[in-house]
């Protein structure tokens, strides 16, 4: 259904210079007709209230439009996001996960693995939030079943979250002909989280504004439309800090713990820890009177201690942790 047909239906509304409440309920549901809701369709409406605002029927009719375009979710089509600068001309596209499906076997704090882009922070959050949070992640995507998906985020604006949808196809960034050069699960058949990946890559503008860094708080937020919590892991007691830790697992809140910079004197040497790197909390546990926290390498190997698995995931000391980790992230 074109934009016009909202447009014909706002000048059939005004033919008696009046817009009843039944106007308004056919203006919504010819919105809500549009297999996408469009930027450029909630302009119309937004214009048609700020212009007529006059002509409404009465309060009721001109409050439940205002309503429904508080409330109702864009549909955001844009083109593929650009490449990380320096993979320009080194990547082709093709289709993920082809044959596969969006989730294979569920979503899984495991399926995560990182790829050759600095975003440590943002698939260390999709890791938390597939083990304490996975309905934010599948209430996040839609497959659409074409081969497109669209992706829903939430943005905050005037104080409130409001949502975001980003509509992606099924192309990503690969090198060797099939292999995902940035974000991808264990099992190369499953896409849910490079397609979110590319949705918030699209979302922010190209793979280069995601990609050299950010805040994992960030990243709880546009999927969970709830404000995140950072907390200073150099002034907070270590006590405190496990208590802190181990109640939010226990509320099923998602948690990333951030390592000091490689300028910062903290020596990582023999830790099998990296400086400036985001890491999946896990959880936390006390054995014989000593407290631990168990921490996840978004990059799916490389750990700390010798459990002879190499699958990036490890139980750290609380000491340790205190002494190698600067901050942690705790969303909503």
């Amino acid at each position: 259904m074109p934009i016009s047909k909202i447009g014909e239906r706002i000048t059939t509304a005004l033919t008696d210079s009046k817009i009843s409440q039944q106007d308004v309920k056919e203006l919504i549901d010819v919105a809500k007709a549009e297999k996408k809701f469009t930027p450029e369709l909630k302009a119309e409406l937004s214009a048609l209230l700020t212009a007529h605002a006059d002509k409404f029927e009465n309060v009721a009719a001109k409050g439940e439009l205002q309503a429904f375009l508080s409330t109702a979710t864009t549909v955001i089509d844009l083109a593929d996001p650009t490449v990380l600068n320096k993979h320009a001309t080194s990547v082709a596209w093709n289709p993920v996960g082809s044959g596969g499906s969006l989730y294979v076997d569920g979503i899984s704090y495991d399926d995560v693995i990182q790829g050759s882009i600095a975003n440590c922070y943002m698939v260390s959050a999709f890791s938390s939030l597939a083990q304490q949070n996975p309905d934010a992640i599948k209430n996040a995507i839609k497959d659409n079943g074409d081969g497109t998906y669209d992706v829903r985020f939430f943005e905050k604006s005037g104080g409130r979250y409001k949502p975001v949808t980003v509509k992606v196809d099924s192309d990503i960034p690969v090198e060797f002909g099939t292999t995902a050069k940035y974000g991808k699960t264990r099992d190369p058949k499953e896409a849910w989280v490079t397609v979110l990946e590319k949705a918030y890559a699209q979302w922010k503008g190209g793979y280069e504004a995601i990609g050299n860094g950010g805040n994992a708080g960030t990243v709880f937020e546009a999927l969970t439309g709830k404000p995140p919590q950072w907390t200073s892991t150099t002034y907070t007691p270590a006590d405190q800090l496990y208590s802190r830790l181990t109640r939010s697992i226990a509320d099923h809140k998602p948690i990333t713990a951030g390592t000091h910079g490689k300028d910062s004197g903290v020596d990582y040497t023999g830790t099998g820890v990296y400086a400036w790197h985001a890491y999946t909390v896990l959880g936390t546990s006390e054995e014989a009177g000593t407290k631990y926290v168990q921490l996840r390498n978004p990059w799916g190997k490389s750990e700390h201690g010798s459990d002879g698995k190499d699958d990036g995931i490890f139980k750290m000391k609380l000491d340790d942790f205190m002494k190698l980790y600067n901050s942690i992230n705790i969303g909503g």
